[in-house]
Order: structure tokens, then sequence, then C-alpha cells
């Protein structure tokens, strides 16, 4: 019975294991809408005209779109929350009674030798817009009969199909929750190094409909019955048969994301400004075709300049992302400045931007701004969180992105 049992729970492993690895991904998800392709003719059973979805060529870079996207929730800085400073009194590092830091950049202080950090973070994203058009209301039209079909068609069928048009409608919903686990640890006085993980979820919905709007009302083109979600018996706009097709579907992914490898180096302190160099090394451990990572390696060097004032401590972070041509290369900025408000609160302002290297007028612009908080409630314990605005419409976008996070350095 034990033996039954135990390849039992193998089987069904084994099946479930099986199932996701053929599930078909999400990127294939919206090209394969209505079967891929919309059949129609001037008849339900005449000789077909096939013609591809328009409203699914709106996400034909959504790839592209997402590498944007998956930057605005930057990895958990690694500067760490609490700056140490030799003093020879006590022949050991003391604390700086200085600012937190930032909820979305770094500072060009390190560590310091022996200093390491731990983090867990957390950020949802809700997209709601793709290059300003609102995911929930998105509209494509294109002729009921391509001109190469119609062609071929006797003079008469083709006077009375010439204004027929087909208008495709979708409502898609699509949310990313993405969990970060990081440790950094300070090798020496100005020189530390990180790795963070990822763990992410992917959520998409849709619902599609493509509707054939016949305008001289003199029965001209229709749906072929092979048309997968054909509406046969339907109502109001969709009360003549073969009129109308419908699909959609609801599909989830899970998994680890990217691996982030950094090391940062502390060159210099000047009057106005401390200066760092970075670099990140991004491995793909995730199924990119389901959204979940970078398709490839990636590597993006930083110039990071920050100083603090008293109170205040501003900040500025330029990166390029070196990515292969399916994630897009892209430069990052980001600037802003983070406020001592009192022992143990720090509040931090910035804004963030990309720019895409593939000018084909998706995500090459995107700009946000982000508002966020630590705090220090005892000991080496530092909770924060931060939301960001979109200041443009360009690129995937959400219209807040929320991140919470729990640190400690020991």
């Amino acid at each position: 019975m034990a033996h039954r049992t135990v390849m039992t729970l193998v089987a069904g492993c084994v099946a479930a294991w099986s199932a996701a690895a053929w599930a078909e991904p999400l990127d294939q998800r919206i090209p394969n809408l209505f079967g891929g392709v919309l059949t129609t003719s001037i008849s339900p059973r005449d000789i077909t005209d096939a013609q591809k979805p328009l409203v699914a060529a709106q996400f034909r870079d959504l790839s592209a779109a997402l590498a944007a996207a998956r930057s605005q929730a930057p990895i958990p800085s690694a500067s760490g929350a609490f700056q140490f400073t030799w003093d020879p009194q006590f022949d050991s590092f003391v604390r700086r009674d200085v600012s937190l830091g930032s909820t979305v950049a770094e500072r060009a202080q390190t560590l310091g030798r022996h200093v390491g950090t731990f983090s867990v973070s957390y950020t949802h994203i809700d997209f709601t817009s793709l290059e300003g058009n609102q995911l929930s209301h998105l509209r494509a039209t294109q002729n009921a009969l391509s001109d190469a079909f119609r062609s071929q068609l006797p003079a008469e069928d083709q006077a009375r199909t010439a204004d027929d048009v087909l208008e495709t409608r979708l409502n898609l919903g699509f949310t990313f929750d993405l969990m970060f686990f990081s440790v950094a640890y300070g090798l020496t006085d100005s020189i530390d190094v990180s790795m963070a993980l990822s763990v992410n979820r992917a959520h998409m919905h849709a619902s599609a409909e493509a509707v054939i709007d016949d305008r001289l009302g003199n029965g001209g083109t229709y749906f072929t019955v092979k048309q997968k979600g054909v509406v046969i018996g339907g109502t109001g706009e969709c009360s003549v048969d073969f009129r109308c097709a419908r699909d959609g579907f609801s599909t989830s992914a899970f998994g680890t994301g990217d691996l982030f490898l950094r090391s940062k180096w502390h060159i210099a302190d000047t009057t106005y400004a401390d200066l760092a160099a970075a670099g990140v090394l991004t491995f793909p451990t995730g199924n990119a075709d389901d959204y979940l990572g970078f398709h490839d390696v990636t590597f993006t060097p930083w110039l990071i300049a920050s100083k603090s004032f008293g109170r205040v401590s501003p900040h500025l972070n330029l990166g390029y992302a070196f990515r292969s041509g399916k994630d897009v290369s892209q430069a990052q900025w980001i600037a802003g400045a983070d406020f001592l408000v009192l022992d143990g609160l720090t509040l931090a302002a910035d804004f963030l931007g990309f720019h895409d290297d593939k000018r084909d007028g998706i995500n090459d612009d995107v700009l946000q701004s982000a508002l966020g908080f630590k705090v220090n409630p005892f000991g080496q314990l530092v909770l924060s969180g931060s939301f960001q605005l979109p200041l443009n419409s360009d690129g995937m976008r959400a219209d807040v992105i929320y991140t919470g996070q729990v640190e400690w350095t020991f």
C-alpha cells in the first residue's frame, strides 16, 4: 500500500511538471487569441480570407515593454541604511547620524569592512496602459476582407463588401508581484559586494471580441464556421449569426526571475560629492517567455554620486544596461534626495528615467517619480516603503507601483 501511495505521488508530480512544461507561455497568449487568425468571407461556408487581428499587433514588443517595466522595480539598494566611520578615540567604527538613504537609489558610501545586510522586499505592479492606451479598452479596426482577397471577388461582391469593417476589442489585465532576497557584505572599507534573487509571479487575463460591421446592411461579410469563438444565436450587435467572435483567457506564471550580482567601489570623497562606481551582472534564472525575467545575461555599469549636507543627502545614479536585442539595451538614471526628518525616520524623493535604444515608439522614454520612507524602529532593523507614479505615458505603465522592504544589518 505504501509503495502504491509513493508511486501515485510521483506520478502526480510528473504529470504536474509535464503540464507546466507544455503549457502555452504567456507571451503567446495574446497573439493566439481567436486561434491567431480571423477568417472571414462573403458567406460562412465560402472560400475564406485570413488576417491577423490588429489588436494583437500592439503587443508585438511586449517583452521589450516589460524590460522597462521590470526596471521600474529596481533591486533593493545595497548601500545599507547605516553609515559607519572610523573613530580613533574608540578604536572602532561608529554609526554616523545621517539619513537612512533612498528607497530606490544607491549612495557612494559602501557598507564598511565586515559589515553586512540582509533584506527582503516586495513590489506589486498592476499595469493599466500601453503607450497611453488603457489596457481595459484597447481597440483596433481593419477591413473585414483584405484587399488581396476582395480583388478576386466578382464586381458585385466587391461593391457590397467595400465598406465592411472588422473591429477587435481587447480588455487586458496584467499584474506583477516581485520578491527580492538580497544579501550584501563589505569586503573592505571601500568595496562591497551583493547578491539578489528575484521570485516573481505574473498574472494575465483577457477578454476579446471581434465584430464585423456591415455598414450597408446588405449581408456583406461574415466569419466562417471554422473561426475560433464564432458566435451563433447571440444578441445585440451579435444577433446576426457569424458576425461576432469571442475569446479570452486567465493564466499565471510563477518562478525565479533573475539573479543579480553586484560590486561597488567607493572611489573618492570631495567637497561637493562622494563618488563610486558599481557594476551589476544579471543572470536569467526564470522563464523569459512567461515574463518572469530577461532572456539573456545583462551587464549594467553605474556611476554614483552622493553627499550628506547635514540632514539632507542628494544623490545621482547614472547607468546603462547592456542587453540582447530581445531584451533591448537601456539607459537608466535616478536623481533625488533623502532627508533625515528625525532620528530613525528618513523621507526620500526621486525621479527615475529609462531610455530605450530601440527606436520603435515603445518605451522610448519612461519617466517616473518615487516617494518613500525608511524607519529604524530599533537596533539594526530598518523598514521601508515607497510608491512610484508615472510622469509620462510611454511604455507599459502602472498608475502606482508599491514596494515594501525589511532590512537587517549585521
